[in-house]
């Protein structure tokens, strides 16, 4: 028997234990994953998102002040919201890990660089989103008045 190797059965039962306790740790993980939600709202609190860990929209809600808007900028303050309800996913994960994973911060760079590089934070707007432009509108005489023009006919 190899001195260095000990006991094979003792060794084959640390293994499974390690292994065991891996496994036990990726349910935790996925199940402390499948609970992450965020939830960001306009600031006039017109629109709400929420997103799951993935990143996917599991909820939409507008007000009636929110259909009120331009489609345009309804459409661009969604996906404003959403795109900052994403890029808080990688905090949001980092405070459901870190019982779970205590002091093994490699595990823990991994699966936050993976969401950080995947939710990047938004860039800061400085102008309003801007209008789709509007098609001619057939009713609009400029200001002109053809009632009131002589008809030589």
């Amino acid at each position: 028997m190899n001195p260095t190797m000990g006991d094979p059965d003792a060794l084959m039962r640390k293994w499974d234990e390690e292994i065991q306790a891996k496994l036990k740790q990726a349910d935790q993980i996925s199940q402390a994953a499948r609970e992450v939600r965020v939830t960001q709202r306009s600031n006039d609190g017109s629109v709400s998102v929420t997103v799951d860990s993935g990143g996917n929209v599991m909820a939409l809600d507008l007000t009636d002040a929110a259909l009120r808007k331009q489609p345009a900028q309804l459409s661009a303050e969604i996906l404003g919201i959403m795109r900052s309800a994403q890029a808080q996913i990688a905090t949001r994960m980092q405070e459901a890990m870190a019982p779970v994973l205590g002091d093994d911060s490699a595990t823990m760079n991994a699966i936050m660089g993976g969401f950080q590089e995947k939710f990047p934070q938004p860039p800061q707007e400085t102008e309003q989103p801007r209008r789709a432009p509007q098609p001619p509108d057939d009713d609009d005489f400029q200001g002109h008045n053809w009632a009131r023009d002589k008809k030589e006919w």
